[in-house]
């Protein structure tokens, strides 16, 4: 058997398009996507015309703190200059990178709907929303116990992600202007990388727990037959490495 892993921005029509190009081209026996089966219902919905209702039943943004923090603390950490300027770029950053999703779905509603044309079967491979959303915020609650200390720990940027990171964290560059700096997985290695340094238990649980999953996923459901996966990009490198892993 044989699977074609393809890793995307998910903030890019041109991503869905491509989606749609390879399943057409490969003709895989499964599509295996990075969503969990009620993700997938909702965007289901969505292709069927139910937008206000999977807008209304849909999951919160993990990045919303008012949903994960009291609000004496999140005060505090609105006060640091450069933790506002990191929440403010980190939704966009993490969709670029794959950490999560669009609300509209992006490459992986193509995914679904060009599965369901065709006829082909779907493989959920994602850990439950819920379940990495209860992670998160243990996560963060760690960190928001004491947030001047969390971001006087964050390492100063590499030399080869000093022209991303260093205007966003004065100030001289604004969220679009540093994502649009993200395009190539190389970069997205980088990035990932040094998020990992910077915020390690929130890593963990958006990246590490889920390439293992959806490695084992693939594995235990994608055994039949030519298999289009499709994942964001941040979390290809870690599911090669772990599929790795499980053959030794």
């Amino acid at each position: 058997w044989r699977v074609c892993i393809t890793h995307k921005a998910h903030v890019s029509d041109a991503s869905a398009q491509e989606v749609v190009d390879l399943i057409r081209l490969v003709q895989p026996q499964v599509v295996f996507v990075e969503l969990d089966s009620a993700r997938a219902a909702q965007l289901r919905n969505n292709n069927n015309g139910n937008a206000a209702e999977s807008s209304s039943s849909s999951s919160s943004s993990p990045f919303d703190l008012s949903n994960i923090l009291p609000n004496n603390i999140i005060s505090q950490m609105m006060n640091n200059a450069n933790f506002v300027r990191i929440l403010d770029a980190a939704p966009a950053l993490l969709k670029r990178l794959g950490w999560f999703h669009t609300p509209q779905g992006g490459e992986m509603k193509a995914a679904l709907a060009e599965a369901d044309r065709m006829g082909i079967p779907c493989v959920y491979g994602d850990v439950e929303f819920s379940q990495t959303t209860r992670e998160l915020k243990k996560s963060v609650m760690g960190m928001a116990l004491n947030p001047a200390q969390s971001l006087a720990n964050i390492p100063t940027p590499p030399s080869e992600l000093t022209s991303v990171f260093g205007p966003l964290l004065t100030g001289q560059s604004d969220p679009k202007e540093f994502v649009e700096m993200i395009k190539t997985r190389e970069r997205a290695r980088q990035v990932t990388t040094y998020l990992s340094r910077c915020f390690p238990s929130v890593y963990k649980v958006m990246i590490t727990d889920r390439d293992v999953h959806m490695a084992r996923m693939l594995r235990d459901h994608c055994s039949e037959g030519k298999v289009v996966a499709v994942v964001g990009m941040a979390h290809a490198e870690g599911i090669e490495r772990e599929w790795e892993e499980l053959d030794t």
